[in-house]
């Protein structure tokens, strides 16, 4: 008599489980150990009406992957007596005080219960039996957590692909490589010698940084000045200012050492003819407006807070803090090379 063919043996050397199957009248039993793991079907008649668990928000997402769902289970007698072991569940309550994220949870449950036929809760209370309940807790925690999988970025692949086969075989020429690799630190020395001669070209050419008028007009001028007519009133010079400071006594003598940035500032700016002759020098910065102010302009000194240059029509010239200008009022706006002599200059 011919003997039956014998069945090869597993590849690990042991005959692997049986697949799960789901019972279509009772809930699956579930251990502790067991809950999250792997997706159960909910026995016929479950529910009344179709549910299915939503969409994670992202606020949700963002907290439920910097804080699992988990409580801890601890164990009151036998010889694991007084440990605690972290088991993964679903919150179905919580209070006012609860984060934003559990009350979305929380909502869901209750979604969930309103779902329910009544063979799946207690006559008595009107509470979800604890075999659906630990179903459903197991299902929103699988979902939970291939939600959150689903927004893992995805690896870049390090090295390229192999040419396809649509291209006869033909790769694509790599570039060539670069020899000529400049290290960062003297391109950034380079960047900050560049910046400098154009800072230190802004403060000698001060022509550049003038308002002037359109090209036409200046080639004009420049026409009448040479011919030389001095009844043309283009052909006149710029006006000239003389910083003045007030002694103890009230005289009014010329400034000796007058500040680097004011005769920076008023070599920028256009202020009327009437102002040609003597200006008094500002004092130390000012927390007020002073009266009869005609201009203000808004300076800002790259590396020091900016201030304001107020213009008076007694010829008195005040640093005044921007804080306590009105934007309104402000007339020009300048933005200016460092200055180690401005008022705002933080001390090093």
């Amino acid at each position: 008599m011919p003997l039956e063919p014998v069945p090869p043996p597993s590849p690990r050397g042991k005959t692997p489980p049986p697949k799960h199957q789901c019972s279509p009248t009772v809930p699956c039993p579930l251990r502790l150990s067991e809950v999250g793991r792997q997706y159960h079907q909910f026995p016929k008649g479950t529910f009344r009406a179709h549910f299915s668990p939503p969409a994670l928000p992202k606020t949700v997402a963002s907290h439920f992957a910097k804080n699992p769902p988990i409580w801890t289970w601890s164990v009151k007698a036998g010889p694991n007596e007084g440990k605690s072991f972290q088991v993964p569940t679903i919150p179905i309550a919580c209070d006012k005080t609860a984060p934003r994220a559990v009350k979305w949870i929380v909502a869901v449950f209750h979604s969930f219960k309103a779902h329910l036929n009544p063979v799946a809760l207690d006559t008595d209370s009107g509470r979800v039996l604890p075999a659906w309940l630990r179903l459903y807790q197991n299902n929103l925690l699988v979902h939970i957590r291939n939600q959150l999988k689903a927004r893992l970025p995805r690896k870049v692949r390090s090295t390229p692909r192999p040419p396809s086969s649509m291209l006869g075989g033909i790769a694509a020429v790599p570039p060539a490589p670069v020899t000529d690799r400049t290290p960062p630190l003297a391109l950034h020395a380079e960047l900050s010698s560049l910046k400098e001669k154009l800072y230190n070209y802004i403060s000698t050419h001060e022509a550049c940084c003038r308002r002037s008028d359109s090209p036409a007009n200046s080639s004009d001028e420049e026409a009448a000045s040479e011919d030389g007519d001095p009844s043309d009133p283009q052909a006149t010079s710029p006006p000239t200012f003389q910083l003045l400071v007030q002694r103890a006594d009230g005289v009014s003598v010329p400034d000796p050492n007058p500040p680097n940035w004011l005769t920076t500032v008023l070599s920028r700016i256009d202020l009327p003819t009437s102002y040609t002759g003597a200006l008094y020098s500002p004092e130390q910065l000012t927390p007020h407006l002073p009266r009869g102010a005609t201009d203000v302009l808004k300076l800002h000194f790259r590396g020091s807070p900016p201030f304001c240059l107020v213009v008076c029509n007694d010829r008195s010239l005040h640093a005044v803090d921007s804080a306590f200008v009105d934007r309104g009022s402000i007339s020009t706006r300048l933005s200016l090379p460092p200055d180690p002599t401005v008022p705002t200059a933080r001390p090093r």
